[in-house]
């Protein structure tokens, strides 16, 4: 798969990427994603919710419902199971880098990029309907004033 977009000059996403490099607004949606996948993990201590994670940097109620209703929308569409780690992994999982740079192209209007990268992961008739849950999430993470960064995001790709 190439995930270049026709607009930038530089990859979408590139291998092997640490998840702690990437910015703090993208380590908090990682983090609620992860959590959100994985509550009970044994390695991460503490009793963290997803949705605490959220609020706490100020999502109001309406933005966590439209990122739960987009996580469970996507474990639905997915032709696979979802690439995504553990919240202790170090790696960003190739699903976690798509959702994090779609959340990205969509915070600054680049609509056509984020639907060409939904619509080379997800089929071809949920693409819509996660667009606009992905954008809803997007402008409430913008309302709590958290802005994901566009950059060149690394992953490593399960075998």
């Amino acid at each position: 798969m190439n995930f270049r977009s026709q607009y930038s000059s530089r990859p979408e996403l590139i291998d092997d990427h640490t998840a702690e490099s990437a910015d703090a607004p993208a380590r908090t949606v990682l983090s609620a994603v992860r959590t959100w996948l994985r509550p009970a993990c044994e390695t991460a201590r503490g009793g963290v919710n997803w949705r605490d994670i959220l609020s706490g940097v100020g999502l109001r109620q309406d933005g966590i419902e439209h990122f739960d209703l987009l996580m469970r929308s996507l474990m639905r569409v997915s032709y696979r199971p979802l690439d995504m780690r553990c919240r202790c992994a170090s790696e960003l999982g190739k699903d976690e880098a798509v959702i994090l740079q779609t959340i990205a192209l969509l915070q600054r209007t680049h609509s056509g990029a984020a639907l060409r990268m939904l619509s080379e992961w997800l089929p071809g008739p949920a693409v819509s309907g996660v667009l606009k849950l992905i954008r809803w999430f997007a402008i409430d993470l913008l309302d709590a004033g958290v802005e994901l960064d566009m950059q060149a995001r690394r992953v490593s790709y399960m075998h």
